[in-house]
């Protein structure tokens, strides 16, 4: 984040001073260019949120599957394979989808420490 800022902070500076030479930045660039910054900030934000509840919806669907597979290993051999397969198959969604909740929350952790991810 801090590297964000830097580089936005020397892009918003080289252009200022591009244009004029004699001219230094002003108040107006550089509420700019944080504005700039919160808006990258709350893009991250939003992005990190779609990935958790993807994370989310891949686990909600991995335990539909283990439910649908163990109603069809109840109902006898001509479907116990699928079964099988549907069981597995809702493990695996069950691990990615924790996965990707607990890496999304750990990079918001990571990049926004400030904030909180809880209700108090």
């Amino acid at each position: 984040m801090k590297t964000l800022k830097i580089v936005t902070a020397a892009a918003v500076v080289m252009v200022a001073f591009a244009g004029c030479a004699d001219k230094a930045p002003t108040t107006g660039d550089f509420m700019r260019m944080h504005a700039a910054d919160e808006k990258k900030m709350g893009q991250d934000q939003k992005d990190l949120a779609k990935e958790w509840d993807r994370g989310l919806k891949l686990k909600k669907a991995g335990e539909q599957r283990i439910k649908d597979g163990e109603t069809l290993i109840k109902n006898g051999d001509k479907d116990m394979t699928k079964g099988r397969q549907e069981v597995e198959q809702g493990n695996k969604d069950m691990v990615e989808g924790t996965n990707i909740e607990q890496t999304s929350e750990r990079k918001f952790r990571e990049q926004f420490p400030d904030l909180k991810l809880e209700l108090k």
